[in-house]
């Protein structure tokens, strides 16, 4: 088991935040995203095999968690498909956050597009949230042997939530689809970018996840953005010192990933 307690929240009732390839270097934006009230924990792997009742032991065992009043699950690249095997499982979470990371084998596979599609629809209607990100590179679907090809995050969020997602934008100012508690941010990258795919786990891992899914397990809806087409402020600290280092892991941990998206 390679889970770790990022915080163990407060109160004998709190929710309980679980977050799969995510490492320890970025505890810190996390804590500051969610606040003190939920536990957090993670797993700086893809390749764990826990189900929601381990991680719920975990949970109570690490942080004396008594109730858990909400679960949210979050995954980055690989680890999205972490939160694919959960719900495939049965887990019905209140929220999700899925970091440049809904890969399919190539073509996708029905099974591989349906749980998104069923999530979509849920979080159109206001039941759960969901919000996705994803960048634009497309070079996955055209690798040839000895590589296996898969689906791009792009392909998979466009045939899952039905939005067009014809542009991206930059960091600084992604461009929103929105509809109910259904949101995905496109950026604007290159074809092959193991950069800006690290710069999702670096920035917008814990941005996304201060601005929806906080407010969401507090039971504060209304303070998540409404506009349909939302830009966000730029912050000029996120370009800061410690990032080559973690952008090239980052970048490294994509690029071998492929095997695990099928």
């Amino acid at each position: 088991m390679t889970l770790r307690l990022v915080q163990p929240g407060l109160g004998p009732s709190r929710p309980l935040v679980a977050m799969f390839l995510v490492w320890a270097g970025l505890d810190d934006k996390i804590r500051q995203a969610f606040g003190p009230g939920p536990c957090i924990i993670a797993d700086h792997s893809a390749k764990g095999t826990e189900t929601m009742a381990d991680l719920v032991e975990f949970a109570h065992r690490t942080a004396g968690v008594q109730h858990v009043s909400a679960i949210a699950l979050a995954g980055y690249s690989a680890g999205c498909q972490r939160v694919r095997a959960l719900r495939l499982a049965g887990v019905n979470a209140s929220a999700y956050l899925l970091i440049d990371g809904t890969h399919a084998s190539w073509p996708p596979q029905e099974w591989q597009i349906t749980w998104l599609r069923e999530l979509s629809e849920e979080a159109r209607s206001g039941r759960i949230l969901l919000v996705a990100s994803h960048t634009w590179q497309t070079y996955t679907e055209r690798l040839t042997p000895p590589l296996t090809p898969f689906a791009s995050t792009l392909t998979v969020l466009r045939m899952a939530t039905g939005f067009p997602l014809k542009e991206g934008g930059p960091p600084e100012a992604p461009a929103v689809s929105h509809d109910g508690a259904l949101w995905v941010y496109s950026y604007a990258t290159a074809e092959s970018d193991p950069r800006a795919h690290s710069y999702q786990a670096m920035f917008v891992l814990s941005k996304l996840a201060g601005r929806h899914v906080a407010p969401w397990l507090a039971g504060n809806r209304e303070t998540v953005p409404t506009s349909p087409k939302q830009h966000e402020a730029q912050d000029t600290s996120e370009e800061g010192g410690g990032l080559g280092t973690a952008l090239t892991v980052g970048g490294l941990l994509f690029l071998s990933a492929g095997s695990l998206f099928r």
